[in-house]
């Protein structure tokens, strides 16, 4: 299952990086309302766990004064601005695809080989209102796997830096279960002929960071299925332009 419509005139879909980040905090309701208002059909957010097992939309693994969101309960890090995934999915407008990616790096604090963050991350989803369109995504294969196997009807992305080439990911990333692979916007191989094999190979490839508009309207004329970018506004507009 892929989790991808095409934008408008069949173009691909704008995904707000952590939401309309030049617009709002980032990661916030208010961020992912404005990526909306922009014109981008999906967001990206991020998951971690905090002390007391609640899942929350930070990206870093500490907060701003060094203290280990794990290490926080969810509580305390409201206070901070910091949301709960529940109540950010509660408040998205209606319609809007999310992308969870789930954050388990080895050797930050809260790196877990026991995937706990994975089942409540689903426990989450399965539980919100709403038919909008959903995705999973993270850095580690384990995770990946963790993720696909705890919700099989979702789609889940393996997202990677720039240092691996699309190909090669998208090998990776089918061992372990996903449906989506997610280059970083200067990863090797996103011409043409690889999206094309990729994407022939039942897989969608989403790009993230692109905040370029020349570079996301070259992107869009090789194929590619979605944009993931901190400017999703700039991007619309660009899409537009092309066509």
């Amino acid at each position: 299952m892929l989790p991808f419509a095409k934008g408008d005139e069949g173009g691909p879909a704008v995904v707000g990086h952590r939401g309309a980040p030049l617009v709002a905090a980032e990661n916030t309701p208010a961020a992912f309302a404005a990526a909306a208002v922009a014109g981008a059909g999906w967001v990206e957010l991020d998951a971690r766990r905090s002390r007391d097992g609640t899942v929350v939309v930070h990206h870093d693994a500490c907060t701003a004064d060094g203290t280990p969101v794990v290490e926080q309960d969810a509580g305390r890090l409201r206070a901070r601005g910091v949301w709960t995934l529940a109540a950010v999915l509660d408040r998205l407008p209606p319609g809007l695809g999310v992308d969870v990616e789930v954050k388990n790096f080895p050797g930050e604090p809260d790196h877990d080989d026991e995937h706990r963050l994975a089942a409540r991350v689903a426990d989450v989803l399965r539980a919100a209102a709403g038919g909008r369109p959903r995705l999973t995504s993270s850095f580690n294969p384990l995770t990946v796997a963790a993720l696909a196997a705890g919700m099989p009807g979702v789609p889940v992305g393996l997202v990677h830096g720039p240092g691996l080439r699309l190909d090669a990911a998208a090998e990776i990333g089918r061992e372990f279960g996903a449906t989506v692979v997610c280059p970083h916007v200067d990863a090797p191989a996103l011409d043409a002929r690889t999206v094309a094999t990729v994407r022939a190979a039942g897989m969608a490839v989403m790009v993230w960071p692109v905040d370029d508009p020349v570079r996301a309207v070259e992107l869009a004329a090789v194929g590619v299925d979605a944009l993931c970018t901190n400017d999703p506004a700039e991007l619309v507009q660009a899409l537009r332009r092309r066509r």
